[in-house]
């Protein structure tokens, strides 16, 4: 039978059972290094599961890193369909009657007529010499935070672009305050749809630098009409938008508003010289924009500029010859009294500071504001998810109230319970975290019992972690951040705040025997109640001044933590008495300073010059995050340094098993062959002497 192999029959000897333990001598060697790859790999295998367990830690710490986060609130809403309430940093507790008039709606813009989508939009005249255009899109709000040095995302198309490669390169352009696509009107009839990322009437600017005007031969800004200039605020009722037929008396009165009276006026102002150019408010807003067109026609300094009002209850400026307009920073409109040589002196609205807008040729839907009231207070917004009204609270809009529907009735309360559970699963992940390492850190001492002499023999077993340095030092960074103090907020410094909760023992999380930490609900549950702002800066990141008006506007995981002194004057920043290196000196133009650490301090306009601190802080959870965070994304880091050095190790251990195990499996077949070779052998010896003595059996002596 194949396979199948009988030794000793010849000589006698368990020839098989020497074979095998002859081999099993040497693979011997094998099972030797077979177990320290075993060893390697479970080491690797601690090391993978200690990186899922920060990895839990950092998503436990995510939820109280930052102040919106970190406030938990129990919202309420009698019409969940129509509005709900939620909060965020600053948020307090408060309950709201809605009446929701109007949605915010998108800007949705077309190209003109492309007859292909799959061949270069237009000739190559329209690119220029360089064969290439340079489209700048606006960028979203969120993006702009994120980055407040450079206010657009540029893409650049060549000559041999596509329309769907123009809509791939928008698409991909990230932070862009537009998105693209293409929209097939017949066969040979195709569109580029341009939508804007977020609702009301700012909508989105596009603008091109280098070529002949491609976005006017594709037929998305107007050829005949520039940029024009939009209020930073409207003129609205209870209702909604004020339109022209809506008198002036019918504006919101809220108590937090003076009343606007027929005598008033609205005024057009423009820096550097000019005055007051007024209309009387006897009728209604639109026989007040007519007047003041009016006065504007017949002052040569303004003759060329034209008021009108959107859809969404705000001025609209535009130059009557189509031209852009410029120097929007200089104007202002405003509504109050005026005296006899046209001086404001009874300020009642303000629409804000204008900025520039494109002029499309092919306007899809005009974008419009939502509007809506709270506790009989008109609001306009440009969002319909409004965090701007009321500080720290946001009312999302999801339907128009129905016509005689009641006030939709809202609440916002601080719930407490929940905040003690989410500070109480973060102590417990951090908890499990530290017994993982400090079980895998010691050394045990293992006895055995031989089961047939019954000899006891003691085995010292180490853990994989054991005189790791590393390991050792990633597990008191950690105890350090969860127990130390936060000096910024300890009051050692005067810094413009300080509280008595700067630690976790003062909220009740102490360290117990074993070494973890023990949670006391009641004493962390009564330091919220008495002060709840210092127990949220000791978790989150956040900011604080000593002038009103100063913050930290972003930052990233490698900005420094410390009090900024701020030179207004020159801009200069410093740390420890240490100048910061700054990325750019434009703090005059827009009052933000971006430091190479990637910290922004925003400077309200009206900052006298002096020197301002701005704090910034990382509290226990945003420290953890932001340490874990640094920890897993480093690729010469810790983590990643020591993964690839057990796989290494292993993977050089199973090439020595696998060429052991070639030995081991060649010695067996070479001892089995010779103990094969002696068998014949000696079969071929015994023959021989079986003849021999047969042959000798047959020989006769004669006496």
């Amino acid at each position: 039978m194949a396979g199948m192999s009988v030794g000793g029959l010849v000589s006698g000897l368990d020839t098989n059972s020497i074979v095998a333990q002859l081999t099993a001598l040497e693979q011997m060697k094998v099972t030797r290094e077979t177990q320290k790859k075993e060893n390697a790999q479970k080491t690797l295998d601690k090391f993978k599961e200690l990186q899922t367990r920060l990895g839990n830690l950092a998503s436990k710490a995510s939820a109280l890193e930052t102040q919106n986060k970190f406030n938990v609130f129990k919202a309420t809403s009698s019409y969940e369909d129509y509005v709900t309430v939620s909060g965020k940093e600053g948020a307090t507790a408060g309950q709201y009657e809605i009446v929701v008039n109007k949605l915010a709606t998108t800007q949705k813009i077309s190209s003109n007529k492309i007859d292909a989508i799959n061949t270069p939009v237009a000739d190559e005249s329209v690119f220029g010499s360089t064969g290439n255009v340079t489209i700048s899109l606006s960028k979203t709000e969120a993006a702009l935070k994120k980055d407040p040095t450079k206010k657009t995302v540029d893409i650049k198309i060549s000559k041999n672009d596509t329309l769907k490669d123009i809509v791939n390169k928008i698409n991909a352009a990230e932070g862009a305050g537009v998105r693209a696509s293409i929209m097939a009107m017949a066969n040979g009839d195709n569109r580029l749809i341009l939508t804007a990322v977020e609702t009301g009437t700012k909508g989105f600017s596009i603008s091109e630098d280098g070529g002949t005007s491609l976005l006017q031969t594709l037929g998305i800004l107007s050829s005949t009409q520039g940029q024009t200039a939009l209020s930073g605020s409207a003129l609205i009722t209870k209702k909604g938008a004020a339109t022209e037929d809506t008198t002036f008396d019918e504006l919101n009165t809220s108590p937090l508003l003076k009343k606007v009276e027929a005598t008033d006026k609205i005024g057009l102002s423009i820096d550097g010289g000019l005055t007051w150019i007024t209309g009387s408010l006897t009728n209604n807003i639109g026989d007040a924009i007519n007047e003041l067109n009016t006065n504007l026609s017949s002052n040569p300094s303004t003759s060329n500029l034209e008021a009108v009002l959107n859809n969404s209850g705000e001025i609209i400026l535009k130059r009557r010859d189509g031209s852009d307009i410029t120097g929007v920073d200089n104007f202002q409109v405003k509504v109050g009294t005026f005296d006899a040589s046209d001086n404001l002196t009874d300020e009642k609205r303000d629409l804000g500071k204008f900025t520039t807008q494109n002029t499309f040729e092919h306007v899809i839907t005009e974008a419009q504001n939502a509007f809506y009231t709270i506790d009989d207070m008109a609001i306009s917004s440009r969002s319909n998810s409004d965090d701007k009204t009321i500080d720290g609270t946001i009312f999302t809009l999801k339907k128009v109230s129905k016509e005689g529907m009641e006030p939709i009735k809202v609440s916002l309360d601080l719930d407490r319970d929940a905040i003690v559970g989410n500070i109480t699963a973060f102590i417990d992940e951090f908890n499990a975290l530290l017994s993982f390492i400090d079980e895998n850190s010691k050394a045990t001492v293992k006895e055995d019992t031989d089961k047939v002499t019954g000899k006891k023999t003691s085995t010292r077993e180490v853990g994989c972690f054991s005189g790791d340095s590393g390991i050792s030092g990633l597990r008191d960074n950690l105890k350090r951040m969860m127990t130390g103090i936060i000096d910024e907020i300890a009051g050692t410094q005067n810094n413009g705040y300080s509280t008595n909760y700067s630690s976790a023992s003062r909220l009740g999380i102490t360290t117990q025997k074993d070494g973890t930490l023990g949670i006391d609900k009641d004493k962390l549950l009564k330091a919220i109640n008495a002060d709840f702002e210092g127990v949220r800066r000791l978790f989150t990141s956040n900011d604080f001044s000593d002038t009103t008006g100063c913050k930290v506007g972003n930052f990233t995981k490698n900005s420094t933590t410390g009090i900024y002194e701020i030179d207004v004057a020159t801009g200069k920043v410093y740390l420890k008495g240490e100048e910061v290196e700054v990325v750019s000196d434009s703090m005059l133009e827009n009052r933000v300073i971006t430091l190479k650490n990637g910290l922004s301090l925003e400077i309200p306009t009206d900052a006298s010059n002096g020197n301002i601190k701005i704090t910034f802080v990382r509290g226990i959870a945003s420290q953890i995050s932001n340490f874990v965070d640094k920890a897993k994304d480093t690729v010469s880091g810790y983590y990643k340094t020591s993964e690839k050095n057990y796989q290494n190790r292993i993977d050089s251990i199973q090439k020595r098993v696998d060429e052991l195990q070639i030995r081991v499996d060649n010695y067996n077949a070479r001892i089995t062959k010779q103990f094969a070779a002696l068998e014949r052998s000696m079969g071929n010896l015994q023959s021989q002497t079986a003849n021999m003595m047969s042959a000798l059996s047959g020989i006769s002596y004669k006496r």
